[in-house]
């Protein structure tokens, strides 16, 4: 391992130049906040300088049609890992859940940091004690990156963030812990005067995005009772080997460094990112505003100059004969007023006064504001109808802009939906290392919500990482589905078709039309022998467990779909006499259990079917007693 001074001086080289390679994009972002915020631009005296709302809007409007979060469903590589898959999910929704890690809500942060600067950076944080897993999105002026690194933050040299602000306290609970001791003392050594400059130049910067709301940060009148010290953080690649390294640039000290293998077995650094655009050999990206941006500024600009093309003409100057008027002040409007003039006989009042008229340009102004405003949802897709102002009464009218909407906002959700199959990755290596072995977790099984335990050895399962936008799945669902209608109904009218279709088919097809869920349909068509994946899944672990050579506990939910998979499997494809023995006598003996299976199952139908009262209580205890 190389020395941490080494580490450490990379690290700060390494962010000196990245902000440095940052600032003119910084700027330009900070145009698009000072637009968004209405923070107002100098005017020359007398001219107007209204704020308009246009750009404010775009983005609004934007958010509107990115809002809803991804779903995460994790699925089983393998038949075997199917209860472990329902686990896990249950899991990620605790986790995820609104009065825990609240990913919705974080989601929506990082879609609006996006919106302005092009990109999205999400950070998973887990914690073994209590154990949880946190989402953070990071900001994009804390977010720090190798410039020569491309789209895919995985290929970055290095990556990390500034301005993280941690109390004196804070840091010497670790020391010793997770922090180095001396280095604690040291950064605690230093006096105000030295540290003080290396909070507000960062700060700063993100702060006064905010002056446009008439806020204004003092850090000289800030206090928490105690000092705050700005560090950073940074994952990097030190001769080939990966690092963390945390630290404060400003007074190059380095609290903690270690191998990001130690922090996580599969050495991935916490953070996803996902882009509005396709740039495969830059990070930055041109985002949403840069093409708005000049068009909002544009018609800003025509939109006052109206204003003072109104005024001039209320205003005009006048041009006037000093042997004529004696007074140019009775100009000026006055009630009633009364202007003197000397005319000869017979002399027209144009030889006295003439006014310098300013053209009419309202009409002209009205033109090119409408021709802007269609070319914004020409080129972003931020139309009328994605507003919900449009005239959508026409079917297909209706349908056809569902169809633009997709087609505008599906390449996004590739990108965003490539960066959710990264987090779960990150969310299982995270299960991996800070779970603790055995945890509780509570989900639906067969017979309702069910509480079990999951064990670390189950996460070495492999699972599929499905994601998907529940946005756009629906307003794709949505046309799919009326093309389908459309086809069933034509086969429904032609008798000759009609009749060598399944008829079960047909029924399932209308019920998934009116959008009723497989259970209920299930239901409706009384499909009460269906199989149920948890208990094929079950047959698959003991499987693999006896040709391991263990010997699996009895499954007391066994049916001769259990017993049937392990009679074929064995049949099929062992050749070791052995294992055939083992596999054939661990599903014989389930036979037992199968057979009282299926007598309970009959003894509660014949009992439903012969009578339709209420069950007497000591009734039912008989029977759970029996099962």
């Amino acid at each position: 391992m190389p020395e941490k001074e080494k580490i450490l001086d990379i690290a700060i080289k390494n962010l000196e130049s990245f902000l440095d390679f940052r600032k003119e994009r910084l700027q330009t972002i900070r145009n698009y906040e000072d637009m968004y915020f209405g923070k107002k631009k100098e005017a020359l005296k007398g001219r107007f300088n209204i704020l308009v709302p246009i750009l404010e809007g775009f983005v609004n409007t934007l958010e509107s049609k990115i809002d809803d979060p991804i779903r995460v469903t994790f699925k089983p590589g393998k038949e075997s890992a199917y209860k472990t898959a329902k686990k896990i999910n249950a899991l990620y929704e605790k986790d995820s859940a609104q009065d825990r890690g609240n990913y919705s809500s974080k989601d929506l942060d990082a879609k609006k940091f996006a919106i302005f600067s092009g990109f999205a950076v999400l950070k998973l944080i887990p914690s073994s004690n209590p154990y949880k897993q946190d989402l953070e999105a990071i900001d994009y002026y804390d977010f720090i990156f190798d410039p020569l690194g491309g789209r895919d933050l995985d290929n970055h040299y290095f990556k990390g963030q500034i301005n993280i602000l941690k109390t004196e306290s804070e840091i010497k609970k670790l020391a010793g812990k997770i922090y180095d001791k001396d280095a604690v003392s040291k950064l605690v050594g230093f006096k105000n005067s030295d540290y003080q400059y290396s909070i507000d130049q960062n700060l700063k910067e993100k702060l006064d995005r905010y002056s446009g709301l008439g806020l204004k940060f003092n850090f000289d009148k800030y206090s928490v009772g105690e000092r705050i010290f700005n560090l950073c953080e940074m994952f990097l690649k030190v001769e080939g080997e990966d690092y963390y390294i945390l630290f404060s640039p400003h007074l190059r000290i380095a609290l903690r460094v270690e191998k990001l293998e130690n922090i996580s077995s599969a050495k991935l650094h916490p953070y996803v990112a996902w882009h509005f655009e396709r740039n495969p050999s830059s990070f930055f990206c041109k985002s949403p505003l840069d093409a708005v941006y000049p068009i909002s500024e544009a018609m800003r600009i025509l939109i006052n100059q109206n204003f003072d093309n109104i005024q001039k003409r209320n205003w005009d100057m006048i041009i006037y004969n000093a042997n004529k008027i004696d007074n140019p002040a009775d100009f000026e409007y006055r009630p009633n007023g009364l202007i003197r003039a000397r005319l000869d006989y017979g002399e027209s009042m144009a030889n006295v006064y003439s006014k310098l008229e300013t053209p009419e340009t309202s009409s002209i102004t009205i033109n090119l504001l409408q021709f802007f405003d269609a070319f914004i949802g020409m080129k972003t897709g931020i139309t009328p109808a994605t507003q919900g102002i449009a005239d959508e009464e026409k079917v297909g009218i209706y349908y056809g802009n569902l169809e633009q909407v997709s087609d505008r906002f599906g390449l996004l959700n590739k990108f965003y939906s490539e960066a959710y199959v990264k987090l779960g990755i990150r969310y299982i290596a995270n299960l991996k290392d800070y779970l603790p072995d055995g945890y509780s977790v509570k989900m639906i099984g067969l017979f309702g919500y069910e509480d079990d335990k999951i064990f670390r050895e189950e996460l070495d399962n492999e699972f599929i990482i499905d994601v998907s936008s529940s946005t756009i799945e629906r307003q794709i669902n949505e046309i799919v589905r009326k093309k389908q209608q459309e086809s069933l109904l034509m086969v429904l009218k032609d008798p000759e078709l009609r009749n060598k279709i399944n008829k079960n088919w047909v029924i399932k097809e209308i019920l998934r039309l009116g959008e009723f869920d497989e259970n209920t349909i299930k239901e409706a068509l009384s499909e009460q022998d269906e199989v149920s994946e948890e208990i094929l899944s079950e047959a698959s672990k003991a499987i693999e467990e006896i040709l391991q050579g263990k010997k699996p506990r009895l499954y007391n939910r066994a049916n001769t779909d259990f017993i049937r998979k392990i009679i074929y499997f064995a049949t099929e494809n062992v050749e070791d006499d052995i294992k055939y023995a083992n596999l054939m006598n661990y599903a014989i003996e389930h036979i037992p259990i199968a057979e009282r299976n299926a007598r309970f199952s009959n003894k509660i139908l014949s009992r439903l079917n012969s009578n339709q009262q209420p069950m007497p209580e000591n009734n039912k205890q008989i029977m759970v007693n029996e099962f």
